[in-house]
């Protein structure tokens, strides 16, 4: 009898120290009775210590009378998360549960067990997590401040400066021979800005993007940036799901737009290719055969043009590869999972 007995307690002393979680046993002095390996590996502590209380218990108002052990004085909370100190003087962060073993001759002193898990990970995931909805949040946020201006723009400048035209044109007809040229002259200046107003409306908020998709959108995006001298060209793979990206076809659209800015501007090509594809993940490329640069100047790029696409990627939950070397142009490629399939 006394051999089982003994058998069963090595069986469950060997079940502890294979555990992933901590095990902590502590008497109502908080000395450790019995500590599993992984517990010591998480916090330094072993049997005889001590064990301090957790940040949250440390800085706690308590009142007189009151353990200060939150887990030992609340009855009904049996799990909480807080900072545990390390023999090393650290804190290492943990979900931790407890139960009281019974003492024999029903003694009201009991040993409290304490069940540890290293939360860092998930803390980490949850951090991601809402780094990644505020992000999202952010982009719409912009997204709906670039639509009000967008509105503001065509609303009410631009209806101002056709007002301006017309009153121009009215008075042209009635002013001396002289006068006509210079009139003429100031409404071909209205024009300009007119027109520079509805481009700047137009990037803003690309009404074709939401009435027509977003196939539509980038094609009219390449024909309004091309030129004699500058070739656009888009292809679009049989695959590619282009008007079913819901919230993510903002998102395809400002990349698309960045990358088209930077090469014109900064790259001077002449030459720019963008490629659309779709299975399992979607995938976005654009290569020019502009200057180029070396890649070392992205490590040390403050600019808001590649930052811009870093977070549009992020929001996407995709990945993106910038690839260039001075006078072999940029090649730049986004890949993210296919809405349609996450959906």
């Amino acid at each position: 009898m006394k051999s089982s007995i003994e058998d069963e307690n090595s069986r469950l002393r060997e079940l502890f120290n294979l555990l992933n979680d901590g095990i902590i046993v502590m008497d109502k002095k908080r000395i450790i009775v019995f500590i599993n390996p992984s517990a010591t590996r998480m916090t330094g502590w072993e049997v005889g210590d001590i064990i301090p209380y957790c940040l949250y218990c440390q800085q706690r108002k308590v009142e007189p009378g009151e353990e200060r052990c939150f887990l030992a004085s609340q009855p009904r909370q049996s799990y909480f998360e807080s900072d545990l100190p390390t023999k090393m003087g650290t804190f290492v962060p943990v979900g931790m549960s407890r139960t009281f073993l019974s003492t024999p001759n029903n003694t009201s002193s009991r040993d409290m067990v304490i069940t540890i898990r290293d939360v860092t990970i998930e803390r980490q995931a949850k951090e991601l997590e809402t780094r990644a909805q505020l992000n999202q949040r952010t982009l719409e946020v912009q997204e709906e401040e670039r639509k009000r201006i967008s509105q503001e723009l065509h609303d009410s400048i631009s209806q101002t400066l056709y007002g301006i035209d017309l009153s121009l044109d009215h008075l042209k007809r009635n002013a001396p021979i002289h006068l006509q040229k210079r009139i003429e002259e100031i409404r071909k200046q209205v024009k300009l800005c007119s027109d520079e107003v509805r481009a700047m409306s137009r990037d803003l908020y690309p009404a074709v993007l939401y009435d027509l998709g977003l196939t539509a959108a980038i094609r009219m995006l390449a024909e309004q940036m091309s030129s004699h001298r500058r070739e656009i060209k888009v292809v679009i793979d049989n695959n590619w799901i282009h008007d079913d990206l819901n919230r993510s076809a903002v998102h395809v659209y400002r990349i698309v737009q960045e990358a088209l800015h930077n090469a014109i501007l900064h790259g001077k090509a002449t030459q720019i290719s963008i490629s659309l594809s779709c299975n399992h993940m979607c995938k976005v490329t654009i290569f020019d055969n502009g200057m180029g640069f070396h890649m070392d100047k992205i490590k040390n790029s403050t600019g808001y043009g590649l930052k811009n696409i870093k977070e549009r990627v992020s929001a996407l939950q995709g990945e993106w590869n910038i690839d260039s070397l001075p006078g072999k142009g940029t090649k730049i490629e986004v890949q993210f999972p296919n809405p349609m399939i996450l959906s």
